[in-house]
């Protein structure tokens, strides 16, 4: 380690720090440049830098917060010139190497799991205290206690957690990530499922608390959950928030039948999480391409391979190539799907047959060839598709109701079976989705207008809705789902068809 002199001289700081982000981003040195954007030059986002300070917390002795201003943790520079000057003022080297000035001495030495210990929550009282379970109300304290949620759930160096900072432009938080934020923040202020943040409340850890601290402090009842969006129109939740942190970077991802519709939507969106998509399509070939080609011309990472998850050789060509090209597999979403619309008296067997294929043989003979891939990573996510028809009688569904009735029950053998290896596989089953299929659906206009009264909300998914679900699915935390076939149809299979 270095100390004294040595440690505080800019070069050979700067020379340390360019190791360690060559360390655990496994850059070339050669193309750190200490000048660099991290974010905008060399794709370092905030996951990556918090996993670099881990290691400089480690390295250099530093306590969890060092109160980095966020222009200086733009560039490796940037962060080395901070560096030095904080360990020039003679914090962190003292004591038995774990304590000195910000160490605390209190036996751990402060660096938790290895430098990703969040901050304590000042102020914050234990659940249960106080109205709510708050605890103190005071603005700053409050305000630190939500601070310390982000860097639990997010593990960021504390000192990037700006409360003014936009949490979508600055800090790259997610849709997914603050669904997970909030998760824990309701826990720890026994919050109710709906408190009614305002959106433009919700774009700033500063405002977050401001509005949580107003909710708290109210003696009147919580303010009533928004008024649903028209039919069609997407809501306008956590979950419509334009990621900025590729929390998938580094991720590759087969979407089957991904050349239109649903599969298209999962596809983009998972790239636009950083993910490399592999795009598959069969008939729509032309449009799996395309599907490439958009996915590519706005910045991210895809190829096309074509093939039917009907044919077995198509299969063995395809995961052969995703091996060739990548020398292993993440995630799988199986969204390839093939059936008749019609009255169970119009299906033929040669219906039945290209169904059971396509939906339940290929969703076989694929997710074997995906596990096996996913072993060498230490394990993945597969996800399945399905259909609340599985359950219960849809006009003209009656032969794809049972095929994905068949998907639901293949997708928990699969879940127990590869459960040994870290893979997790999950069934989602939306309802009706706006777009081409359900506008060639026999009698749409009739159908839909009856499903949409059925909903609770007057309207039915897009498939956005569906690729954010996808996404919550396959984010790191999610370990407990399992073999779980998760409905979203707004309500109508309660309500019924």
């Amino acid at each position: 380690m270095n100390t004294g002199t040595e440690a505080l001289n800019r070069d050979e700081m700067t020379s340390g720090v360019q190791r360690v982000f060559a360390q655990v981003t496994r850059y070339p040195l050669e193309i750190l440049d200490p000048q660099a954007s991290l974010e905008e030059d060399l794709g370092v986002d905030s996951v990556k830098l918090g996993e670099v300070f881990a290691v400089l917390r480690e390295q250099y002795e530093l306590p969890a917060t060092i109160g980095i201003p966020p222009e200086q943790l733009r560039t490796i520079g940037g962060i080395a010139t901070a560096l030095a000057q904080h360990l020039g003022n003679g914090n962190g080297h003292g004591g038995n190497g774990h304590g000195g000035n910000g160490h605390g001495g209190n036996g751990d030495g402060g660096h938790g799991d290895g430098g990703h210990a969040p901050a304590p929550a000042v102020g914050a009282a234990p659940k249960g205290s106080g109205k709510h379970g708050n605890g103190s109300l005071e603005p700053a304290a409050f305000e630190a206690g939500v601070r310390a949620v982000f860097a639990e759930v997010t593990r960021y160096p504390p000192e990037i957690l700006d409360p003014g900072a936009s949490l979508e432009e600055d800090l790259g938080v997610d849709s997914v990530k603050l669904g997970e934020v909030f998760a824990v923040l309701r826990e720890k202020y026994d919050l109710p499922a709906t408190i009614g943040i305002p959106p433009e409340d919700l774009k700033t850890i500063g405002t977050i608390a401001t509005a949580l601290r107003r909710y708290l402090s109210a003696t009147v009842e919580p303010a009533p959950a928004p008024a649903a969006p028209p039919p069609g129109v997407a809501a306008q939740s956590f979950a419509a928030l334009t990621p900025q942190l590729k929390p998938f970077a580094g991720k590759i991802v087969l979407v089957t039948g991904s050349g239109r519709g649903l599969g298209k939507d999962i596809a983009v969106y998972l790239a636009e999480l950083g993910a490399t998509v592999v795009v598959n399509s069969f008939h729509s070939r032309q449009q799996g391409i395309a599907t490439a080609e958009e996915i590519t011309a706005a910045g991210g990472e895809a190829v096309h391979l074509w093939g039917s998850v009907a044919n077995v050789d198509h299969v063995e060509a395809l995961f052969r190539e995703v091996e060739s090209r990548f020398g292993g597999l993440d995630f799988f979403i199986s969204s390839a799907s093939n059936g008749m619309l019609a009255r169970l008296e119009d299906i033929t067997p040669e219906h039945w047959e290209k169904a059971f294929r396509t939906n339940v043989v290929g969703l076989h003979q694929s997710a074997l060839r995906a596990a096996r891939l996913m072993r060498r990573r230490g394990g993945g996510k597969i996800i399945t598709m399905s259909s609340p028809a599985a359950h219960g009688y849809v006009d003209y569904f009656g032969c794809m109701g049972a095929v994905k009735a068949a998907v639901e029950s293949l997708t928990r053998s699969l879940a127990i079976e590869l459960a040994r290896d870290n893979i997790q596989v999950n069934c989602v089953s939306p309802g009706p989705v706006y777009g081409d299929l359900l506008d060639k659906w026999p009698e749409s206009q009739r159908l839909v207008a009856q499903w949409e009264a059925n909903t609770a909300y007057g309207r039915l998914c897009e498939a956005r809705d569906v690729s954010h679900f996808v996404a919550y699915l396959l984010s790191e935390p999610v370990k407990l789902f399992t073999g779980s076939v998760l409905v979203m149809d707004g309500g109508i299979s309660s309500q019924g068809w």
